[in-house]
C-alpha cells in the first residue's frame, strides 16, 4: 500500500508526467487463506482502481497489476524493460528482488529505489534509499528516479552490478566457513 500510495502522490505533485508513467506492480499471491493477506490485497486493488480513476483515461492507466506468479524470462524481461524498480519492504526482506534488478540490468541503465529496511541496502548504497512510511518522500524519489541524468544512472548502476557480481555465493559461502572457523579457534 506504502508504494501505491507514493506513487498517488507523485502522480498528483508532478501532473506532467500523467499518461507518460506506467508502473508495473507485480506481484506473486501469496498466503490467500490468511486473513491479514485478504485484508492488505484487498486494499491494494482498491488503492490501484482509485490511482487508476483518479489520473487515468481511456488509452491510459498509471498502474498496471499483474498479480500471478511469471516465468523468469518474463520478469527478466520487464526488468530490462523498466527505467525504474522499487524494492520498498518494509523490514529486511525482497533483496533477491533488488539484485535480480540490478544483475539484469546488462545495459547499465536504470534506477533502483530501494527500503531503507531491506538488507540489500547495506551493499547497494547507489540505489536511492527510501523508508516507504515517509510517502512524501518516497514520492520525490520516484520523480529523482525518472529525472536522474543518464550519465548519474549508469554510474550507479556500474557500481552496483559490480556489487552484485562480486558478492556471490562463492564469495558468502566461502566468508561464513573463514568465520566458523575462526569462532572455533581453529
Amino acid at each position: 500500500p506504502e508504494r501505491l500510495q507514493a506513487l498517488d502522490k507523485f502522480l498528483e505533485n508532478s501532473p506532467n508526467y500523467r499518461g507518460k508513467v506506467v508502473f508495473i506492480q507485480v506481484g506473486a499471491p501469496s498466503r490467500t487463506q490468511i486473513a491479514s493477506y485478504q485484508e492488505i490485497n484487498q486494499r491494494i486493488d482498491v488503492l490501484i482502481r482509485s490511482i487508476n480513476d483518479k489520473y487515468g483515461n481511456d488509452s491510459w492507466k498509471p498502474v498496471i497489476p499483474i498479480i500471478r506468479q511469471l516465468a523468469p524470462p518474463t520478469l527478466a524481461a520487464l526488468r530490462r524493460l523498466a527505467n525504474f524498480c522499487v524494492v520498498s519492504s518494509l523490514h529486511d526482506g525482497m533483496n533477491l528482488v533488488a539484485k535480480e534488478f540490478v544483475a539484469s540490468r546488462v545495459d547499465g541503465d536504470g534506477v533502483l529505489i530501494l527500503s531503507q529496511f531491506a538488507g540489500a541496502a547495506v551493499e547497494l548504497g547507489d540505489a536511492l534509499l527510501i523508508n516507504p512510511y515517509a510517502i512524501d518522500e518516497f514520492a520525490r524519489k520516484i520523480k529523482e528516479a525518472i529525472e536522474m541524468p543518464e550519465a548519474e544512472r549508469r554510474r550507479r548502476m556500474k557500481t552496483m552490478r559490480e556489487v552484485v557480481a562480486n558478492n556471490n555465493i562463492y564469495r558468502w559461502g566461502a566468508s561464513t566457513v573463514s568465520k566458523l572457523i575462526s569462532m572455533a579457534g581453529i
